[in-house]
């Protein structure tokens, strides 16, 4: 596959989907309805959002060499799997009740062994690139690379924050254009860049301009804050990506991985970041 417009690196997993009626409480096991395997991991499911978009993709992550063979790919999907020798490939728990909620957790296996050397081996993708979507669900060495290639290339580069990495450093974020998080992940990076303790609760109650002051001083680039019930804030810095205001608020903003392929995918085409996001949205 030739034309590659968007690059998406970081976590491949398979998940182990258990369906019940309620969660499990410690101490209290629930029987569960049904079960099932299927491929997951954030770069996954953001590089089949975005083909789903109709963009062709590039997917860098890294398997392990048990017998999990991926699938699940899409025609317009090109993946370059780094193969670590004596690692498994990840493997996430994922316990979903009938009201909407679910428990999951991950092993990286060998996620967490995705090298910058390997990254830089799929400079091909980059050169056709307009945007890359990195998550730090994978070494942050290979993370701060991707971004660097991105910016040598003047690619957009957006990184999705979560899960946020313990080494996670002010040179990712230095090197991001885009910076996608939650309300979980921004109190998590206010608290370890800023020196600032907030609650998630408490930034779904802010008014705009308090968090856009705080993101402002996370990051130089557009930062998007996905809120509860639904609504996420944009903050721009200098460059407005073509928007009219430097701030505001979308009331029915999608969430997840499959939002952030979508979005990546919308903002290949030039335009008003707002219109990206809408189209992202299902708006």
């Amino acid at each position: 596959m030739t034309g590659v417009r968007l690059v998406v690196l970081g976590g491949y997993s398979e998940e182990q989907v258990w369906q019940a009626n309620d969660l499990p409480h410690p101490g209290e096991p629930t029987l569960a309805t049904a079960f099932a395997r299927r491929p997951g991991g954030k770069a996954f499911h953001q590089a089949v959002a975005a083909a789903h978009a109709g963009v062709a993709t590039g997917l860098i992550a890294a398997i392990g060499d048990d017998l999990i063979d991926p699938e699940g790919i899409p025609f317009n999907v090109l993946a370059r799997w780094q193969i670590c020798q004596g690692a498994h490939t990840a493997r996430a728990a994922v316990i979903q009740d009938g009201h909407g909620h679910e428990l999951r957790t991950l092993a990286p296996g060998a996620s967490d062994l995705l090298t910058p050397d390997f990254v830089q081996a799929q400079d091909d993708l980059f050169a056709q690139a307009r945007v890359v979507l990195v998550s730090t669900q994978t070494h942050i060495d290979a993370v701060a690379t991707a971004l660097d290639m991105a910016a040598s290339r003047r690619l957009l580069g957006m990184l999705d924050a979560g899960p946020l990495h313990a080494e996670l450093t002010v040179r990712e974020l230095s090197s991001t254009d885009v910076l996608l998080t939650d309300v979980y992940e921004f109190t998590a990076l206010c608290a370890r860049f800023l020196n600032i303790d907030i609650a998630a609760t408490a930034v779904t109650g802010m008014d705009d301009t308090t968090i856009n002051a705080l993101a402002r001083r996370l990051c130089a680039g557009t930062v998007v804050v996905s809120l509860n019930a639904g609504a996420c804030l944009v903050s721009h810095g200098v460059d407005l990506r073509g928007d009219d205001l430097p701030c505001y608020r979308v009331q029915a903003c999608a969430l997840g991985d499959t939002f952030k392929g979508t979005l990546a995918a919308r903002l290949v085409e030039p335009g008003p970041f707002r219109h990206a996001l809408m189209a992202a949205c299902g708006g």
